[in-house]
């Protein structure tokens, strides 16, 4: 049992350096195919935030007193809303109410992930709600 012992001496330095170097190089490999996942994970979390958006605005736009507020622009940049003055306080008072945010925190409640995409939501006169993404682009 002793000499099991004395000959056990573990992993020399030139083993772990060998590893330690395969280990980097694998990760230098990688990298790029993991920052496309990230910036993919991120352009998608935009698109879900503007079909939220959407959702949200023409639930709002079912209410009268919001009802007021076509047509208009939402922008939305990485800040958070830019609340243009043709809208409403009532829409955004209304949107606030739906979203289940305070009015006062509304515009940081909606933020892009891509720091230079941008989410712009029309309301034309008839009410329609359209969406447009910009800034960002996908990666394959």
């Amino acid at each position: 049992m002793k000499n099991l012992r004395k000959d056990n001496k573990g992993f020399s330095l030139v083993e772990l350096i060998v590893v330690v170097l395969i280990m980097a190089i694998i990760a230098v490999a990688l990298a790029p195919q993991i920052l496309k996942w990230v910036n993919n994970s991120r352009i998608s979390s935009d698109n879900d935030t503007m079909q939220q958006l959407i959702s949200n605005c023409q639930t709002t736009l079912t209410n009268e007193a919001a009802f007021t507020a076509k047509p208009a622009s939402i922008v939305v940049g990485n800040t958070g809303i830019t609340t243009p003055s043709t809208i409403s306080g009532n829409f955004f008072d209304k949107l606030a109410e739906y979203t289940g945010v305070t009015t006062t925190n509304l515009a940081g409640a909606y933020k892009t992930k891509v720091n230079s995409a941008t989410i712009q939501i029309t309301i034309d006169s008839k009410g329609a709600v359209t969406g447009v993404y910009s800034g960002g682009t996908v990666d394959n």
